[in-house]
């Protein structure tokens, strides 16, 4: 028995040795990226490019905030604490000058790009290319995350049936309104002052699917069925703000995303939206799946990115 413990012993020393043992678990706060680089580099014109493309504006917020919270530590500060951060950008000299990911990462599902270069004038050119896929695949990552540790969701039987819809939602998500035309879900604890809240509807297609008249079928539809406490108030659109507005293709499907603020008109409420609108020509309608928080006083970026993340995970009918 004795033999036999000693064994195991030598054999889990030896696959220590080798390298193969377990990496510890990340650390650092979502959206949060270290980048080692050295302060002569980051004060350039270098350093220019990473900032522009993780320190840009996150659209459809009613105050600043960055898309992603940059940390920039000097290559002599890189210790420990800072090896298992979850997202990791690491400039340095090396015989070559490329980018690559994900590499023998230091902490588990970490994400890890290193940037070497060979002459320092290689620099501006390589970080303006791949400065942009660096913030992309960031977010990819954060979401994958997300995804991840989400609870089970359950999918709802009011979209399947009546929008031809497969598109679930976490069990804190209640179901507040179904008239067939117009479903509303909601997340609100009652121990703290947010509101979560998923609308899905459809309305018939028509000539035009632009900004214009998607925002317009947008406050229609919205006053008919979200009314504020106060007699005559209802949700629409601020278009004092003009809604950042983008073009995709969901499964051959046109698709516009629109991320903006919304006001409840004659009452003082507010917040931020992110919607996807879908002309789906094959079942003749236009499909709107929309995610809008209330969180006064508080940053939005964070939950507002976890609403889109959860309502991008749909498949309709016309889809299949």
């Amino acid at each position: 028995m004795r033999y036999l413990f000693y064994n195991l012993v030598f054999f889990i020393s030896a696959c220590v040795g080798e390298g193969t043992s377990v990496l510890p678990s990340y650390t650092g706060a979502i959206n949060e990226v270290v980048i080692v680089v050295d302060d002569p580099i980051w004060d350039r014109a270098s350093g220019d490019s990473l900032r522009r493309s993780l320190s840009i504006e996150v659209p459809g917020i009613s105050w600043s905030e960055s898309l992603y919270d940059v940390i920039q530590i000097n290559s002599t500060d890189f210790s420990r604490i800072f090896k298992t951060h979850r997202n990791l950008v690491i400039v340095q000299k090396g015989q070559h000058s490329k980018v690559y990911f994900d590499t023998e990462t230091f902490a588990q599902n970490q994400w890890l790009c290193i940037v070497e270069y060979q002459k320092i004038e290689d620099l501006p050119r390589l970080l303006g290319q791949y400065a942009p896929i660096i913030a992309y695949q960031i977010g990819q990552k954060e979401q994958e995350r997300y995804m991840a540790i989400l609870p089970p969701k359950r999918q709802s039987e009011a979209l399947s049936k009546g929008f031809n819809l497969n598109f679930g939602l976490p069990s804190e998500y209640k179901l507040v309104l179904d008239t067939n035309r117009f479903c509303w879900f909601e997340y609100n604890p009652p121990d703290k002052e947010i509101i979560k809240g998923v609308f899905v509807y459809e309305y018939p297609s028509t000539s035009s699917f632009n900004s214009t008249t998607i925002l317009t079928a947008r406050d229609s539809v919205l006053q008919q069925y979200i009314f504020g406490p106060s007699q005559g108030s209802y949700m629409t659109t601020e278009h004092l703000y003009p809604p950042y507005i983008s073009t995709y293709t969901h499964n051959t499907i046109e698709g516009l995303k629109v991320k903006g603020l919304w006001k409840m008109q004659n009452a003082f409420m507010g917040g931020a939206f992110v919607s996807h609108f879908l002309n789906d020509t094959i079942n003749d309608r236009i499909l709107v799946i929309e995610g809008f928080l209330f969180n006064p006083g508080e940053d939005k970026r964070n939950s507002l990115q976890e609403l889109e993340w959860l309502i991008s995970d749909f498949k309709t009918q016309s889809s299949n």
